[in-house]
């Protein structure tokens, strides 16, 4: 059986899955967004192993910021390539099309589950993407919120496979004194780690900030990571008169469990910003990796999967200050509750993150898509 699957840039958290995918297939590997970042944001990609049948579509016919060289090639690989069934996680209009010219089996792999009609041309896609999925051969839904989108859609319950998404354990590489380096041996620390863009909602998460220090200075903010809102969001910082908080600017992937292990609680304040969203949110397995209370607000994916309230941390609401503010007040005033939260994060974290049960799952859904007919 030939595979091949469409995917934008090749990560280290996709490795594993890709790696499996591999073995069991005759798979090929096409990728759409090799070097580019998303949002313009630098993003640490992963080696291609040279083991693997890969192609990097990319040119530089770009056109309102869309690569219409690469648009051109993935039709030609798609209408041209030997390959059986067919798996995407992006570009799945041009995919499903193609698949379905060629008479082959579609599988639609996907984290989104929110689909906002904003204007005509948004309206047009969504209602396209309701009839891809009605009509894949199969499901690969990453996530229940995303498993629940699809059904409600008018998926079929029987050709719709979920797991949650899995990220990288980096709990056990090497950390060095995050804390003696900024000079906060007696501080506790709220970490934001990511893209500092828009829908990362971190303007939400500096004014609760403000309300927090103002109960306690022995708090501190850490936001690690760079994007074109760093600059507003350092101003607002200043204008909300924060003391206690430093932005570190892009963390590498060596450095980045020190980050982690530092933190006492860790907080991805992401909203909904017209169509666009937290579909996941792969920070936050990997700060339950080391142990750490989450909270997230009801825009990121990952919180219907792996935040339990009152258990390992809090869903919020997005854009709400208050709600945010005392979710943190809870767990820094509280040592016992945050020991305990952090310790049934990392119990979840072993229990859900797992790439075994991950590959098995998208194993089954190819096997339904290729034994269905």
């Amino acid at each position: 059986m030939k595979v091949v699957i469409v995917h934008p840039a090749h990560m280290d958290y996709r490795e594993e899955l890709f790696e499996r995918l591999n073995k069991k297939y005759d798979t090929t590997f096409i990728f759409t967004k090799q070097g580019r970042g998303q949002e313009n944001v630098v993003e640490e990609q992963a080696r291609i192993s040279p083991k693997w049948k890969s192609k990097v579509l990319k040119s530089d016919v770009i056109i309102y910021q869309k690569d219409i060289g690469m648009y051109l090639a993935l039709i030609k690989e798609l209408l041209f390539g030997e390959y059986d069934i067919l798996i995407t996680s992006t570009s799945w209009y041009i995919c499903w099309i193609a698949a379905k010219a060629r008479r082959k089996k579609f599988v639609f792999m996907t984290e989104f589950w929110r689909w906002q009609d904003i204007s005509i041309i948004r309206k047009t896609l969504n209602k396209f993407t309701k009839i891809i999925i009605k009509n894949s051969d199969s499901i690969f839904a990453m996530g229940t919120n995303a498993y629940q989108s699809c059904l409600q859609l008018g998926a079929k319950k029987d050709k719709v496979f979920m797991h949650n998404q899995c990220a990288i354990d980096y709990s056990g590489l090497p950390k060095f004194d995050l804390k003696n380096k900024y000079k906060l041996k007696e501080k506790k620390i709220v970490l934001f780690l990511g893209r500092i863009v828009r829908i990362k909602g971190l303007d939400y998460l500096i004014r609760s900030f403000s309300l927090l220090e103002k109960d306690n200075e022995q708090i501190f903010m850490i936001v690690a990571g760079d994007g074109p809102e760093r600059i507003r969001y350092e101003k607002l910082a200043k204008e909300q008169g924060i003391k206690n908080i430093i932005f570190t600017g892009r963390v590498s992937k060596k450095d980045i469990a020190s980050y982690y292990n530092a933190c006492d609680v860790f907080v991805l304040p992401s909203i909904f910003d017209k169509q666009y969203y937290e579909p996941w949110g792969l920070v936050i397995n990997e700060a339950m990796a080391f142990g750490k209370p989450i909270i997230a607000t009801n825009a990121v994916g990952a919180s219907a999967d792996l935040i339990k309230n009152n258990y390992n941390g809090y869903v919020v609401e997005e854009k709400n200050v208050k709600e945010l503010y005392k979710s943190m007040k809870r767990i820094l005033s509280d040592d016992e509750k945050m020991r305990k939260m952090g310790a049934n994060s990392r119990n979840i974290f072993e229990e859900k993150n797992n790439y075994t049960t991950f590959f098995e799952t998208l194993s089954r859904s190819i096997e339904y898509t290729m034994g269905k007919h």
